[in-house]
């Protein structure tokens, strides 16, 4: 029974938290969202290509800046003073190491693109490193004691300044230098307000025996990061020279509208995810129940979106981006339908590693990079749709082969999994139905003219569609998705026994 409530005191203090930490940051997303779509319009696609090239090596870099010693500082059980001491120091020469090699690194960057521009970005941009310490120490600390919200009040505010920030510069006429200012104003706010919010200064120590052990898991972890991320912006290194910094700009633009429901939605939730299964890595059994729950409440926000932007893809291109960017329509869309496999893998992985199996979580990784690479190479020479349909069978294999693995760990399967996001599915499968049937029907009255009254019909009636499919068909899930986001604990509050 202490066993029981101990759990249930857990999930509580997760879904306050998790309430909290999903409006603040949802609300945040939207606000950067809204700015990412004006800030395209003052953007060339030029500038956009060069953003893309100044990206990949920096956030393969950044996720080694933590070398998932922040991950480790959640999930260990307990952390002496010395051992937090021991991480501060860590952090300090590891990033200090990696501002050297971004800063110094930028004349390889113009060298291997072609494109002189990049030395002087690089070089402005490399400060990021000296300021990751700062943020990521403070950011464990709150997800260690599940306070969700504060660190998600740091990051609200830290990101609608930096969008904010972004958007001025590029209407002013900045370009790319409006983007990576962006960037630089975002970590910097970050790194003071989590100070205020969760004070942790601590004399750095370089006793490097008294974390080995952090080290290497979180080393495991940094590594399965990496090939994610390597794996994300494989087009971009691989195609970058062939296609030049137009057709590239191109790709990037489709890519990033994409996946941004999941680059949203996902800040959001991962999070969350991490540090809540792993108060659960002893109990597979809890762990299984909660991410049925989670992945099936997930995707009923998730599922829609991305479908519905498959749908509407022309109309939202020519309405909100403008026609320079007409080229970006088709390979959204096709992009866009194989996303919801994409957030089911992004899901599953750390809870893989929340319950000690970072292996299959870098395993999972190392697959959709081997499975990649033949096709990037190959579709390259086939411009942006190449490129997209490289991407597309990729995300296809690859979830099939994660849910297989975290058999291992997980009480789950393929018909587990397939029955959380069936309603989901079944919904957003509906409303894609009459989207279309509605505009071939109804032709030049739905659709075939791009303007904002015909995006926003489409947009309604969609939702509407889908929330419908929802009500009549799955009623009680409805209803106990939002309770649980008002508070009022839904059915993800109810504890299983574990076996």
């Amino acid at each position: 029974m202490d066993k029981q409530q101990h759990q249930s005191d857990i999930t509580a203090k997760v879904l306050y938290g998790a309430r909290w930490s999903a409006m603040l940051r949802v609300t945040g997303q939207m606000v950067s969202w809204l700015s990412t779509i004006i800030v395209v319009r003052f953007i060339r696609p030029e500038d956009y290509g060069l953003n893309a090239m100044l990206e990949a090596p920096l956030e393969l870099l950044m996720l080694l800046s933590t070398f998932g010693l922040d991950l480790a500082l959640v999930r260990w059980k307990t952390i002496e003073q010395e051992e937090l001491r021991s991480v501060f120091g860590s952090l300090l020469i590891i990033n200090g190491l990696l501002f050297l090699v971004y800063f110094f690194g930028g004349s390889l960057m113009a060298a291997y693109f072609d494109e002189p521009r990049l030395e002087s970005l690089a070089q402005v941009l490399a400060f990021v490193f000296i300021l990751a310490p700062f943020r990521v120490i403070p950011n464990a600390l709150l997800d260690r004691n599940l306070k969700f919200k504060l660190r998600a009040l740091a990051e609200f505010i830290a990101n609608i300044s930096a969008a904010v920030a972004t958007l001025v510069l590029a209407i002013l006429g900045w370009g790319v230098w409006a983007l990576v200012s962006g960037v630089l104003i975002n970590r910097i706010l970050l790194a003071i307000i989590l100070m205020v919010l969760q004070p942790w200064f601590i004399m750095p120590s370089l006793n490097f025996p008294a974390v080995r052990a952090m080290m290497v898991f979180g080393g495991v972890l940094s590594l399965g990061g990496a090939v994610v991320l390597v794996t994300d912006k494989l087009a971009t290194l691989i195609a970058g020279p062939v296609l030049g910094a137009e057709l590239l700009g191109i790709f990037a633009v489709t890519f990033q509208f994409a996946l941004l429901p999941l680059a949203k939605i996902m800040p959001v939730i991962n999070p969350i995810i991490f540090p809540a299964f792993s108060k659960f890595q002893d109990q597979p059994g809890v762990a299984t129940y909660y991410l049925s729950k989670s992945l099936g409440i997930v995707s009923l926000a998730l599922f829609p979106v991305m479908i519905g932007l498959a749908c509407i893809a022309q109309e939202f291109v020519a309405t909100v981006l403008g026609n320079k960017w007409a080229a970006v329509a088709l390979p959204l869309a096709l992009l866009s339908t194989v996303m919801p496999f994409r957030m089911t893998t992004s899901f599953l992985r750390p809870v893989l590693a929340s319950m000690g199996r970072a292996d299959l979580s870098l395993k999972s990784a190392v697959f959709a990079l081997i499975i990649l690479l033949p096709l990037i190479l190959v579709g390259a020479h086939y411009g942006v749709m190449g490129l997209v349909m490289a991407m597309v069978v990729t995300e296809l294999i690859v979830v099939f082969l994660t849910i297989g693995m975290s058999k291992a760990v997980l009480h789950t399967s393929f018909t587990g999994i397939a029955l959380s996001l069936r309603p989901a599915i079944a919904a957003s499968t509906v409303m894609a139905a009459c989207l279309m049937g509605a505009k071939i029907a109804l032709g030049d009255a739905f659709g075939s003219s791009a303007n904002l009254i015909t995006l926003l019909i489409e947009i309604s009636f969609g939702a509407l569609v889908y929330f419908l499919t929802l009500r009549i068909f799955y009623g009680k899930l409805l209803d106990d998705t939002i309770r649980l986001f008002l508070g009022r604990n839904g059915g993800l509050a109810h504890l299983p026994n574990e076996s």
